[in-house]
């Protein structure tokens, strides 16, 4: 179909031949769109075959590491460390969480046996258990705060299962206190000061008594950031 601009009017021909609109609309607008997608699929198969090569050698790059010889392999340090060895050493590094308070009487316990603080903690835990994300309860973060190093203790610390990168997951679940309220504030903004991103670097799960927990919300979040 070719198309011609007369008088400031569109007019379409198909095989030379003109095509009023009126009649034939249903058609050109067809005609167009078959045009604009063969043109699109042309690019995109394109663009496949480069992710494809791509693919390819990150695979090639993953697999080096492991087609060394043990021996050798536990003498040096990948520059280039595979997912699946990043998570292997995060869910084997040993670290001291937030003590518990002895007077702390509430016992809630996660599916893989872990103590947490609430009930919706548990249940956000399970639901990364659950999906298969590998996770760290309260494992210590240091940062820059008024000028010194402190460490912070973030509820989670989770790790992307596709590309490796590291997360911080906070429950909000007392937003309708004052005092709580402007803790987390505080908190929140010394992960930014830290060039930690919210909604980028640390994701936040929030509710409070009038807005309970949405397991779906935390599914979609895990979905979103993890995956």
């Amino acid at each position: 179909m070719q198309c011609r601009k007369v008088r400031g009017t569109y007019q379409y021909f198909i095989n030379d031949k003109y095509v009023g609109k009126r009649k034939e609309w249903s058609k050109i607008k067809e005609l167009a769109r078959a045009e604009y997608r063969s043109k699109l699929r042309v690019l995109l198969e394109k663009e496949l075959k480069y992710l494809k090569r791509i693919l390819e050698t990150e695979i090639q790059i993953s697999a080096l590491y492991y087609k060394l010889y043990e021996g050798k392999r536990i003498l040096i340090e990948p520059d280039i460390l595979p997912v699946s060895e990043k998570i292997k050493r995060f869910e084997q590094e040993e670290y001291q969480g937030l003590p518990f308070d002895e007077n702390d009487k509430t016992e809630f316990y996660t599916n893989r046996g872990e103590r947490v603080r609430s009930k919706s903690e548990k249940i956000i835990a399970d639901e990364l258990n659950r999906l298969g994300i590998p996770y760290r309860y309260e494992k210590p973060l240091k940062l820059i705060a008024d000028g010194r190093i402190k460490e912070f203790y973030p509820d989670f610390t989770a790790m992307n299962i596709s590309t490796g990168e590291l997360k911080y997951v906070e429950h909000l679940g007392m937003l309708d206190s004052p005092v709580y309220f402007k803790n987390t504030l505080s908190k929140l903004d010394v992960y930014e000061k830290n060039d930690l991103l919210i909604g980028r670097d640390v994701i936040l799960i929030h509710e409070s008594s009038y807005r309970p927990l949405n397991t779906r919300v935390i599914a979609n979040y895990i979905n979103e950031f993890f995956m």
